[in-house]
């Protein structure tokens, strides 16, 4: 039994394998920021709250925010027997990294890529929509690189802070929660903003696909992640797999990979 950790910029997702199954996910904001206490005890919460049993052995973490890592590694380090694993580029991912600087690759990218290769091979790229948009591709087993743009989320928060009459979106507007219909053509502010937003965003990571392709010489399968995902999806229009799980995947396979866990 594994649990795993992906700490983005926005929110903490927990997830926990019983065998190859994802049994249980859990969410937690990743701001405010929280003391070491607070989220052991939130973490705690959910784990007593599935009958998940402590103290915990398997532990995984992958985090791009570099003042929350410590903090819950020490919190988890309270519930486990062992010392979670950190993911970062020195680990087995199964791939080479064909890049100037591996050590600042997101450890939610190299995630990504690991369970993408999982699923369609030594050629894949992940589009992951979250705080920021990323691209990421491996090519023969070798992490090329890719491409980073404002995420959904801070175009929205960018266009009301840098003007004097754009509102600001929520999420749920941002993703028709709240009955606010996506068009290319907006037929008020609000709608003109969410189409900018969504169709510009959808319109970049094609083109930026497809320069790729032309670069390398080949054609890439591509899975789409992250919280906005669902809202891209359906002014895609190039073939994707949607998989909101794919990090979680992919740390559960650098877990066994790197200390070959079978409990």
């Amino acid at each position: 039994m594994l649990l795993v950790v992906d700490v983005g910029n926005s929110t903490i997702h927990l997830g926990f394998f019983s065998g190859d199954r994802l049994s249980y996910r859990y969410r937690m904001p990743a701001f405010p920021r929280h003391t070491e206490q607070k989220y052991s005890e939130e973490i705690k919460g959910f784990l007593l709250k599935n009958g998940i049993a402590l103290p915990l052995k398997a532990v995984i973490i992958a985090s791009v925010v570099t003042e929350l890592t410590e903090v819950l590694l020490r919190a988890i380090r309270g519930l486990s027997s062992e010392a979670p694993l950190v993911v970062d580029a020195t680990l087995d991912t199964g791939f080479e990294f064909e890049v100037s600087r591996p050590e600042e690759i997101g450890a939610d990218r190299i995630a990504d890529m690991v369970a993408a290769v999982a699923m369609f091979g030594p050629t894949a790229l992940v589009v992951d929509l979250g705080t920021a948009t990323t691209i990421s591709i491996v090519k023969d087993l070798r992490f090329k690189g890719g491409a980073i743009l404002p995420g959904i989320g801070l175009m929205s928060e960018s266009l009301h802070r840098g003007t004097s009459k754009l509102p600001y979106l929520d999420s749920a507007t941002i993703k028709g929660e709240t009955g606010k219909r996506i068009t290319a053509i907006g037929r008020d502010t609000i709608g003109c903003m969410i189409s900018g937003i969504i169709y510009g965003t959808a319109g970049a990571v094609q083109r930026i696909i497809a320069e790729t392709e032309h670069e390398e010489g080949c054609s890439f399968d591509m899975v789409i992640t992250g919280g906005y995902a669902s809202v891209i999806a359906p002014v895609l229009t190039r073939r994707f797999t949607l998989d909101h799980d794919l990090a979680f995947r992919g740390l559960k396979i650098i877990y066994e990979r790197n200390v070959r866990c079978t409990s």
